[in-house]
């Protein structure tokens, strides 16, 4: 006979003959199914490595609508209307009410920061660390066949992601965001630091937000459903993602919601950023007077901007991915890039060449471990909870409206541009993948931040150095101030003397750049303009009144911003129509254009109905809704774990892996997401649930599963001592079994009653809370112990949140597995 496992106090564990797979949350052990044909495999057969020739059809929920002409419309209908409804219903809040809207969705986001601050921060190392190793160890496998190649150069694969990803965002913020971080942070508000060392941290804030920080969510998307697709054939969308967790169980309701959301994410962030977009463009045109500078009813402008962006961005995904998106991107990249050569050539070159190298050196110092996990926990205590009395702390909501606004706002995207990068990834490695969405971009955000926020926080100090010489000598800061604004200053462009000085108390050394201006922060978009206009060089030409070249820069600007947006918008529609027609990558030219001139609807209603104010209370909105993906993106790691150990073991091939490889060889009768939950696919199939879903396990609820559910989530200790009796093959611990489901049972009734009295003492909440988890440690070990003996794989995570938070459905499946299990002391001898 073999040991008791309790009494050695520990699990005994059953090894299984196939290779171990650690599972989250386990899947049912199902019949096998051949999803070719639907029909289940006896337990002899085996699932070949590779998958036929013919591609699998997944049991997904598709709606086809034909069409006069021939052809046809395929989509999802319940990923579709949940992504519309959704949305709309949001926007339509924010429109009819905006302030109110704005107030509510901005609680909302100031809770969420409040709560999810370290979850937000902690999270992105974890991606950024993942990456690297996954580099490191399994760079050689391909998003693709073993010998394929890839479908773009690396040229016009770079501009395509880095349009998507954050093209517009380098033109919005390049000059302003350092100019920002002069101020209210806890690098900048010290107390200690000179303007020098200020400056330089203003440009290691803004690089770590656009540096790894930002590429991590993407990256992690784009080779997780790489991988499902196009090296196990598995649908282009999110949910393939999580099939090594649930299973055929993916294609059903827990699938849909997955991809519903993220088109939720993917059209409210692109909404979002065209709406606040045009906002800048209008701004520049209005520098260019090719619009009323004294003009402040905008809302026209607005909606032809958008209208505009629209109607090109429909014409380039017409003509698809590989015309119409590819040759924007290029043009949008090469434009960029122009703009970047000129500032550096017209500006103090060498300067800029010295702050490139020496920012480099800071990030790699830096922004590996200790911005990227800066929480800032002391600076955001208010008054009154212990904040700093003498007056060097950061500002409150610093940490919220910034690093956290960006982590989240990344998660936010990253559905849109991590799906983006994995269709135009196919038949990448690994490790080209990451020196191509990762090394690279954040090599050219370095450049590029160098440059434009270096020129930007130069002429802001000079700003302020010709004002204090006004000071000093003519007794009026206001002495060169510029008749354009009062935050610009006219450099003088000969060196200046005054009676009573021998030296010049300013020498130019860089004639040609006026005016220069400080950052005035009620008008941020005019910074990059600003800038773009310092180079006029007066004086010059042949009759001394050259215009200087800010109307050429800043149209070029202004017209290369546009491009970007076009390629996030056409991007997006691609993205969404993907997502919707269940990872169908040929799709009716007429579901794009749906969804593109959805992305154009919204954006208009929200900035006609309530301005800037609907469009940043969608924005808030869709940072709180991106805090389950952050988990998403993290558990995504296991996921591509368990897709390169696959792909190693049996050797990538020219042929697409079997998806089935990931399953374990045994897994739960029920697992805890099946049972009462599966009335979702009730209900989302009216009542006809798919075949090949049933095959495999998902079926509709029975009265044991709604019965055992409500036992479990009142009594719970009941049927927790009869799978105690069950594990204790020699009968030997029956007291100590009992001793166990009675402090179980205490525990479980102390937790809810401290609960409702923490409705009057928040202190009883803390002792609730204990004796919750010391409830959940209880089960763990009794799931583990069960685990190990009837040969089920599994980890302390998945079993942490099958008894925590899910108890009754874990209490449940334990039954139900006792039950098919039979005497357990039968395999003991």
């Amino acid at each position: 006979m073999a040991e008791d496992p309790q009494s050695q106090g520990v699990p005994a564990v059953v090894k299984d003959p196939a290779p171990e797979v650690a599972v989250l949350v386990e899947e049912e052990e199902a019949p096998k199914v051949d999803a070719e044909v639907g029909k289940t495999l006896d337990d002899n057969s085996v699932v070949k490595p590779c998958a036929p020739k013919e591609k699998r059809d997944f049991p997904m929920r598709e709606t086809v609508i034909s069409l006069g002409s021939g052809g046809e419309l395929r989509f999802n209908w319940f990923v579709s209307l949940f992504g519309l409804a959704f949305l709309w219903g949001i926007s339509i809040y924010c429109m009819v009410e905006p302030d109110k809207a704005k107030v509510t969705l901005d609680e909302w986001f100031a809770e969420t920061i409040q709560y999810f601050t370290w979850f937000y921060i902690v999270g992105n190392p974890i991606m950024t660390f993942f990456i690297f190793w996954l580099a490191y160890r399994y760079g050689n496998i391909k998003l693709g066949h073993k010998d394929a190649e890839p479908e773009f150069s690396d040229m016009s694969y770079f501009a395509m992601l880095f349009s998507a990803g954050v093209g517009v965002g380098l033109f919005f913020y390049g000059v302003s965001e350092p100019l920002w971080h002069q101020n209210s942070n806890y690098f900048s508000d010290a107390g200690y630091r000179s303007q020098d060392e200020i400056d330089q941290w203003a440009l290691e804030i803004t690089l770590y937000h656009w540096g790894f920080a930002g590429w991590s969510p993407y990256i992690m998307i784009a080779i997780c459903c790489g991988l499902a697709s196009y090296a196990f054939d598995l649908p282009l969308t999110v949910r393939s993602c999580f099939y090594p967790i649930f299973g055929e169980y993916i294609w059903g309701w827990i699938g849909d919601a997955i991809d519903g959301w993220s088109v939720v994410m993917t059209v409210a962030g692109v909404c979002t950023s065209l709406g606040l977009g045009v906002i800048q463009i209008t701004t520049g045109l209005q520098r260019l007077e090719w619009v009323d500078p004294t003009k402040t009813e905008l809302t026209g402008v607005y909606v032809a901007i958008i209208w505009i962006v629209t109607a090109f961005a429909t014409i380039s995904v017409v003509t698809g991915l590989k015309m119409g998106i590819k040759f924007l991107s290029v043009l949008g990249f090469s434009l960029g890039c122009l703009i970047l050569f000129l500032c550096f050539v017209m500006e103090k070159s060498y300067y800029l060449m010295n702050l490139l190298v020496q920012t480099t050196g800071f990030y790699m110092q830096w922004s590996i471990f200790q911005v990227p996990f800066w929480t800032d926990s002391f600076g955001s205590l208010n008054p009154g909870e212990g904040r700093s009395v003498d007056g060097n702390s950061s500002e409150t909501w610093w940490i919220g409206a910034w690093t956290v606004f960006y982590m989240a706002w990344w998660v936010a995207w990253a559905c849109f541009v991590g799906l983006f990068i994995a269709r135009i990834s196919k038949n990448r490695t690994i490790r080209s993948v990451v020196f191509g969405v990762f090394l690279a971009p954040t090599a050219y955000a370095i450049i590029w931040f160098s440059f434009m926020g270096g020129i930007g926080l130069r002429q802001a100090r000079q700003a302020l150095e010709l004002e204090k010489l006004g000071t000093d000598f003519f007794q009026d800061a206001a002495h060169y101030q510029s008749d354009s604004s009062e935050f610009c200053y006219d450099v003088p462009q000969e060196d200046v003397y005054v009676d009573g000085v021998e030296d010049p108390i300013f020498v130019n050394t860089l004639p040609g750049i006026t005016p220069v201006c400080k950052f005035d922060t009620t008008s941020s978009p005019a910074a990059w303009f600003n800038v773009m206009y310092s180079y006029s060089y007066p004086g010059t030409g042949p009759d001394g009144n050259f215009g200087g070249f800010g109307q050429f820069l800043s149209g070029l600007s202004i017209f290369t911003l546009a491009i970007y947006f076009i390629t996030s918008s056409d991007s997006g529609s691609l993205v969404v129509d993907t997502l919707a027609s269940n990872g169908a990558e040929e799709h009716h030219w007429l579901q794009r254009v749906f969804w593109a001139f959805t992305e154009g609807g919204v954006a208009t209603g929200l900035l006609v109905a309530g301005g800037s104010d609907a469009l940043g209370a969608l924005q808030a909105a869709s940072i709180v809704f991106g805090l389950p993906f952050n988990f998403l993106i993290i558990i995504m790691c296991w996921c591509i774990l368990v897709m390169c150990r696959t792909l190693e073991e049996h050797g990538q091939a020219n042929e697409n892996m079997d998806a089935r490889l990931f399953m374990p060889k045994k897994t739960w009768k029920m697992p805890v997401y099946g049972g009462i939950c599966n009335v979702m696919e009730v209900l989302f199939s009216f009542g006809n649930i798919n075949k090949t879903l049933q095959a495999s396990g998902l079926t509709a609820p029975t009265a044991q599963h709604f019965v055992g559910f409500a036992k479990n989530a009142l009594f719970p200790f009941v049927t927790l001592y009869s799978v105690y009796s069950a594990i204790d093959l020699k009968g030997k611990n029956k007291v100590t079994n009992i001793i166990g489901t009675l402090s179980y049972a205490a525990l479980h009734v102390g937790w809810i009653v401290l609960f409702i009295c923490g409705t009057i003492n928040y202190g009883f909440v803390a002792l609730a809370w204990t004796m919750f988890f010391t409830n959940t440690c209880i089960l763990i070990s009794v799931r583990m112990t069960l685990r190990g003996m009837i040969g089920i794989s599994g980890n302390i995570v998945g079993d942490f949140v099958a008894c925590s938070f899910l108890y009754p459905q874990a209490l449940l499946q334990m039954e139900i597995q006792l039950a098919a299990e039979g005497d357990l002391s039968a395999g003991d001898s």
